[in-house]
């Protein structure tokens, strides 16, 4: 399942989401952080954004991707997706290609505005252009010993996110998304010796995008211009040792890293940013400088014998990478904080903010300000690993058994950060009454971020663990045409970024309640009224460089355990099905959890929570969450959806309605926190695949293949701390329904939450006379989960985005896509080859509605942004293309 539907290239040169099946994350479960990434056998995968991309690709430049997702190869250590692109090589004969594609937004159908929406946007997601080209070349240098291959690929690729309504009440984007993407490969293949041979390979990959997150609430001032390229170094040599062994050494090395640099500048002198009333972000961002460095050296191989009357191929390899990374933050303007009105939107907000200073509240006009210490966030990640595995042929068995052990270790490194321009001396505040400051609720507190400097982890964290994997294959019958598996095999989580979460100068930062007295959507110090939160720091102690995150180092690894029965029938020559059955268990997953007491592991527990009651003599909520005042509060209630403009209702309901807790008044706010394992809290995945082949034959070639999908959580008493359901950290934890982590991918995709019951696609060819080619692809799924969420405030223990219905009950309109192919094929001296193409995308013109605003509610009243569409499927759109061979 992915995140975005990518028609016409209308999502092309950016990171998507996706998952496998029943696949967990690294951190807490974060979405796709077990995917892997390698390139001619090269393990190259972002270890800091731990399961994506470091590089954008050319592939055409690719001879095959192979992608795997579970089975009993003892070389695969994650139970994500891996993905492997084999590069082409050159032969003892020189050939080559060319390709230009082109997407010209003018063949691409209006991109209209729904009627509901005509009020607050002014257009949708289109495209303005897409053009994809490049060509390849291959051959000898030195006839039977020594080739060459070199590709180069370049797509420019514009498009614009739906676009709001350029009035009072939102801001207007405008500006088209662009993206350009270089690529170059270069490959040496040499065999000097009978047996020996060799592979230097090289690739260089650079984006360069103007406008990265610019959507329906974020601007182009206020996107990143994205800039960074990587390149990829690869050494390889493999020996052959009589004729039944033989090893492999490889060398890589990936100086990765990039820049996102917001487009409204960065430093002092640069325009501070902030949201307004309806979560619009404007004039600006924060900036990330990253570098994500890696290095690589494996020794695998492989021995055949045989054994009575066994068949053996024993394979066996031994790795070591090493990937440290640093993130540099910074935040524009002279506080190097925001303002943001969102928080606020409610009137009841600033009302019920009281502190001893302010008894009655704030003024009316109050604002949430948060104050931030620039960042960095240097680390060390090393991973090693060995694996054995053993293929055994017996008549009509195959057995496959195997162990990979692996070797884990993470820790931080040496660091140091300015001071807040604005804190870097004592603010002297109340904090609200739900907050306890120096042992007392609304006691006094000094706000203060000073330069500090940490001088690294003493130790690692590490983990060890061994895989088992096995599994069987037997063809039945004479014809041999029947073949039923089974298999049993156990997955460990990649490490990334578990550590980082303790960074003691990682987010450091003080939230405020205020008022903009000048309007300048800038902080200043006395406009700062009350104190409402800190993180990062222990507050009593702002100058200790002492960890208020601390690391269990005897967690248990985070493992999933996979068993996978199924069978494949070829009913024809040409033609087979096949069914899968597989189940999935994940556990030991890790979490940051509050302690009261600094390294005791005294945590809290739902038993440190309480009800939240109605205050209000009028009662609290609405329609289904009305409650009088001595009553718990329900989150939810009657939401009503108006126009911007006009004021009319486009849509109104009642959700579902959840209780909300809040921390016990005899219990501290949290300062301390531990990253060790959830308690009692498990992911159980169970799923069908069927599939069918009919090979090329008669002219025509079809695949199809449907997958239903149940992937369902199971929690312990003390699996959250607060027992109401919320949204955090792009999970939603005990919510009830299936699991359907939140997309945190490259674009606006915030409303995103992966989970499909059920999905099938089916594609083929015909080739009709004269070498015409027509070819079909219909794809579709299930919508994905509308988690409707009501943000409550003020509460002892920080806000809560509460969700209000089981994951999954509620759910976005399915997607279907259906794509056509026209292509004719010339030959021209028997050597060249021209293929002239058309693609049609979306040929039906379905503007299904792929993301709403799904934060409806705050303190059961509506959000005026609340249920707004984010993102349509892109409209119909042709792409005209010429290939040439050679």
């Amino acid at each position: 399942m992915v995140d975005r539907m990518n028609v016409g290239g209308n999502q092309s040169g950016q990171q998507s989401v996706y998952i496998g099946k029943g696949s967990r994350g690294g951190r807490g479960g974060n979405i796709g952080s077990d995917n892997t990434w390698n390139m001619d056998g090269v393990t190259i995968t972002d270890m800091a954004a731990t399961g994506s991309s470091p590089i954008y690709y050319d592939f055409d430049s690719f001879e095959e991707i192979q992608v795997t997702t579970g089975g009993s190869d003892p070389r695969i250590m994650t139970s994500g997706v891996q993905l492997n692109m084999v590069t082409k090589r050159g032969t003892n004969d020189f050939k080559g290609s060319g390709r230009y594609f082109y997407t010209p937004g003018s063949t691409q159908a209006d991109a209209t505005v729904p009627g509901e929406a005509a009020g607050y946007l002014d257009r949708t997601n289109r495209i303005n252009f897409v053009r994809d080209y490049g060509g390849e070349i291959g051959g000898p240098i030195l006839k039977d010993r020594l080739w060459f291959w070199g590709a180069r690929g370049d797509q420019k690729i514009s498009v614009q996110a739906s676009n709001t309504v350029g009035t009072n009440q939102s801001v207007s984007v405008g500006l088209f998304d662009n993206i350009i993407l270089r690529n170059k490969n270069l490959k040496l293949n040499g065999q000097i010796l009978s047996s020996n041979s060799a592979v230097a390979y090289y690739t260089f990959s650079d984006k360069v995008r103007n406008a990265r997150g610019l959507g329906p609430n974020r601007p182009f001032v206020s996107s990143w211009r994205q800039t960074g390229p990587t390149p990829v170094y690869k050494l390889e040599d493999t020996q052959i040792f009589g004729s039944s062994l033989y090893l492999t050494a490889m060398w890589s090395r990936v100086p990765g890293g990039f820049n996102l640099v917001a487009n409204g500048g960065e430093g002092p002198s640069a325009p501070s940013y902030w949201f307004d009333a309806l979560n619009n972000l404007h004039d600006n961002y924060l900036t990330q400088h990253i570098i994500r460095p890696q290095k690589q050296y494996r020794i695998d191989g492989s021995k055949f014998f045989d054994l009575a009357k066994m068949n053996h191929e024993l394979k066996f390899g031994f790795g070591y990478r090493k990937t440290p990374a640093t993130t540099s933050v910074s935040y524009p303007g002279p506080a190097h904080g925001f303002w943001d009105y969102s928080v606020t939107a409610t009137p009841t907000v600033c009302a019920n903010a009281k502190d001893p200073a302010h008894p009655n509240g704030l003024p009316a006009n109050c604002a949430s300000a948060t104050v931030i210490r620039p960042r960095q966030s240097p680390r060390q990640d090393e991973y090693n690993d060995f694996y054995v595995g053993d293929t055994i042929l017996l008549g009509n068995l195959t057995v496959q058994g195997g162990l990979r052990w692996d070797r884990q270790q993470g820790k931080l490194t040496p660091n140091a950060v300015d001071a807040s321009p604005l804190l870097g001396t004592p603010l002297t505040l109340n904090c609200i009454n739900t907050l306890t400051c120096n042992g007392t609720s609304g006691g006094k507190l000094d706000a203060l971020l000073p330069a500090l400097t940490f001088p690294g982890d003493s130790r690692s964290l590490k983990w060890n663990s061994v895989s088992p994997r096995i599994g069987a294959t037997y063809t039945l019958g004479a014809d041999k045409r029947t073949l039923v598996r089974a298999s049993y095999n156990r997955y460990v989580s990649q490490m990334g970024l578990v550590v980082s979460g303790s960074n003691p100068l990682g987010y450091t930062a003080f939230r405020f309640y205020g008022v903009d007295s000048n309007g300048d959507n800038t902080i200043q110090r006395n406009e700062l009224l009350s104190i409402r939160g800190f993180s990062g720091l222990n507050p009593t102690n702002p100058t200790s460089i002492s960890k208020t995150t601390r690391i269990d180092y005897n967690m248990k690894i985070p493992t999933t355990d996979e068993f996978i029965v199924g069978f494949d029938r070829e009913l024809l020559t040409d033609f087979s099905v096949g069914l899968n059955y597989t189940y999935r268990n994940n556990k030991n997953f890790t979490a940051t959890r509050n302690e009261k007491t600094q390294g005791a592991g005294d945590y809290y527990t739902p038993a440190d929570y309480v009800p939240v009651m109605c205050t209000n003599p009028a009662g609290c909520g609405s329609g289904p969450s009305f409650v009088q005042q001595g009553q718990q509060r329900l989150a939810g209630g009657t939401f009503t959806l108006k126009d911007p403009i006009t004021g009319a209702v486009i849509t109104t309901f009642n959700t579902a309605v959840r209780p909300v807790w809040a921390l016990s008044p005899t219990v501290p706010t949290a300062v301390f926190s531990v990253i060790t394992n959830r308690p009692g809290y498990t992911q159980k995945y169970s799923g069908f695949e069927l599939t069918t082949t009919k090979r090329m034959s008669h002219n025509w070639m079809m695949r199809a293949n449907a997958s239903w999908n149940n992937f369902t959580e199971k929690c312990g008493s003390d699996s959250l701390q607060n027992p109401t359901p919320v949204l955090a950290a792009n999970q939603i934890l005990c919510g009830g329904g299936q699991v359907a982590p939140q997309s945190a991918a490259s674009g606006d995709f915030g409303d995103d939450f992966l989970n499909a019951k059920w999905q099938f696609n089916i594609n083929g060819v015909y080739i009709a006379p004269w070498e015409i080619n027509i070819g079909a692809n219909l794809s579709a799924r299930q919508g994905y989960p509308a988690p409707f969420r009501d943000t409550v405030t003020g509460q002892r223990g920080g806000n809560l985005a509460v969700v209000l219905n089981p994951v999954g009950e509620i759910r976005f309109a399915n997607v279907y896509e259906l794509d056509l192919r026209l292509a004719k094929d010339f030959r021209f001296f028997n050597r060249v080859g021209m293929t002239l193409s058309g693609d049609l995308f979306n040929v039906p013109n379905k503007r299904t509605i792929l993301q709403r605003a799904t934060g409806i509610m705050q303190n059961e009243a509506s959000l005026a942004s609340g249920y707004r569409v984010r993102e349509l499927q892109s409209p119909r759109v042709w792409r005209l293309g010429a290939r040439f061979t050679y």
